[in-house]
């Protein structure tokens, strides 16, 4: 029995969806097929948002894609130096004037709030 009550706890730990780790804050929406496939291709294509946790533009972005597409993102905080500097560098590095920001390898970037639409197209080019 105690061997059988081990599996289903192993099981469930690793069904369960991962815990919210970002800096910024967790949005509260839920995400559409469409965002989650967007997420994915954005993170193929090797592309950063970078934000800070106390930026409203930057929680509307996560926003428009949800918590489980949100927890794909390549998310980069630009607002905590004594706790993620290494996060901040890259910020300073990508020359970050504004945020959000979107970056992606061999493309233009995309600055301010971006719809799911365009970001989906951007991450193809």
């Amino acid at each position: 029995m105690a061997l059988i009550s081990y599996f289903t706890l192993v099981l469930e730990v690793k069904v369960s969806a991962e815990p919210w780790n970002k800096p910024i804050t967790e949005p509260n929406s839920e995400s559409t097929p469409q965002s989650i496939k967007v997420a994915d291709l954005l993170s193929t294509a090797g592309a950063k948002f970078f934000g800070a946790h106390w930026c409203p533009a930057c929680k509307e972005q996560l926003r428009l894609f949800g918590k489980e597409a949100g927890r794909k993102l390549n998310y980069v905080e630009c607002g905590m130096p004594d706790k993620y500097p290494l996060q901040v560098k890259q910020c300073k590095e990508a020359d970050i004037k504004t945020i959000p920001t979107w970056t992606r390898p061999g493309s233009s970037n995309l600055e301010g709030v971006q719809t799911i639409k365009k970001l989906e197209s951007w991450s193809k080019l």
